[in-house]
């Protein structure tokens, strides 16, 4: 398996993180009914990663009340591009099977979209 640059991880990170905030609509905040209605719209990859980074981000900032916003999913990405993808690539050569076998089952389902945008020819940038 070829390696994976850690570039297109983010890209795909980003492009859910995307995905989450159009999916919370204009009030500016992202509930969990707003997540599951827009589910079942995206791919088999973006759906994968979009449900299990919306737990991660909503566990992560949890508070009574609390709602999730386009700050917090911010936020989650840049922490997840650090401890989640770039920790894993200590040689910064790109990530290799082995590196993403070590990696959260969120690093893991980052590396599956960006493999899956990059195989259709996608840039995951460019939504």
């Amino acid at each position: 398996m070829a390696r994976i640059a850690k570039a297109d991880v983010n890209r795909a990170l980003e492009h859910v993180a995307k995905q989450l905030v159009t999916a919370g609509g204009a009030d500016g905040r992202i509930s969990r009914a707003d997540v599951q209605k827009a589910l079942p719209t995206l791919t088999k990859a973006e759906k994968k990663l979009a449900d299990i980074f919306f737990k991660f981000v909503d566990h992560r900032d949890f508070k009574a009340g609390a709602t999730v916003t386009s700050k917090d999913i911010d936020k989650a990405v840049a922490y997840a591009k650090k401890s989640l993808v770039a920790k894993y690539d200590l040689n910064t050569n790109g990530l290799s099977k082995d590196e993403i076998t070590k990696m959260s089952i969120t690093g893991q389902r980052a590396v599956e979209l960006a493999k899956a945008l990059k195989a259709a020819g996608v840039s995951a940038g460019a939504d």
